[in-house]
């Protein structure tokens, strides 16, 4: 296993110590910890569990009274009062075992990275579609719109599931909305039933070659630069 040598003050250090005190781990497991969260890899007994092992006792106590004045919120129904006065006690008692209570309604992070890839994918999506739909009626012919659309991702894949709800959001944020239709008709609603994200990565690679010619003068797409995104689909495309 590979490692890294960081330095830090002296006050973050005190605090590390500390915190590794607190949660009975290293210190390179609290650090270890840390990052796997900011980079999106959740914990590794759990790695779609939110929770954190531990949590320092000023974020506990402003969490505690979060909690408490949910727990005495009239606008929550009797069942969210009760779920969030149980929180108060969890966090007041610092049962880290039952965190995952507390942090139900989260989801995992997508990291930044993966934020950045899906904004690449749907803008070459866009390109596509906008160059396929410039296309002459014989030319058109050529294509079959299905390899030139969006058709969404793997619900049940562990690096795909997080994807659909943001795509969704995006739609609902008034944002690359000319790819809905399409996505309803060659999707089981933004399901895919198998893995997409390595498809569009060699379609991605093939169409970044081609779009940098076409950056400057803004032109779309031929047809067969369509084709030979569409081309490089396939796993054994050399993409």
């Amino acid at each position: 296993m590979p490692t890294v040598s960081i330095r830090v003050s002296d006050e973050l250090k005190s605090r590390l110590d500390t915190l590794a005190q607190e949660s009975e781990s290293t210190l390179s497991g609290v650090i270890v910890e840390a990052l796997n969260s900011i980079t999106g890899l959740g914990r590794e007994d759990y790695p779609e569990e939110t929770a954190p092992y531990t949590i320092n006792n000023a974020n506990r106590l402003i969490l505690r009274n979060t909690e408490l004045l949910l727990a005495h919120c009239s606008d929550l129904d009797e069942d969210e009062r009760e779920s969030h006065a149980k929180n108060v006690t969890i966090l007041e008692e610092g049962f880290t075992g039952e965190y995952h209570h507390v942090f139900a309604a989260l989801r995992p992070e997508i990291p930044n990275a993966r934020c950045d890839e899906l904004f690449d994918i749907l803008d070459m999506f866009r390109v596509l579609r906008a160059s396929y739909n410039k296309l002459p009626d014989d030319e058109k012919v050529q294509i079959e719109e299905r390899d030139i659309s969006f058709r969404g991702f793997d619900y049940s894949d562990d690096e795909e599931t997080a994807l659909p709800g943001y795509v969704e959001y995006l739609f609902a944020d008034d944002r690359y909305t000319e790819l809905a239709e399409p996505l309803s008709r060659f999707s089981d609603g933004g399901n895919s039933h198998h893995r997409n994200l390595d498809i569009y990565r060699r379609m991605l690679r093939c169409f970044n070659q081609l779009w940098r010619k076409h950056i400057i003068s803004f032109d779309l797409l031929s047809l067969d630069e369509i084709k030979q995104v569409v081309s490089a689909a396939p796993y054994n495309s050399g993409y």
